[in-house]
């Protein structure tokens, strides 16, 4: 039994986290500053 499904599972979430962390933090701080 091999990890690799969820290494990539991981490789993805990272890639995904690392796209949306700034666009969430952008938000968050639009609507704090309205």
């Amino acid at each position: 039994v091999s990890n690799a499904p969820f290494t990539e599972l991981q490789k993805v979430l990272t890639v995904f986290n690392s796209v949306s962390a700034p666009i969430v933090a952008g938000a968050a701080t639009y609507s704090y500053a309205r």
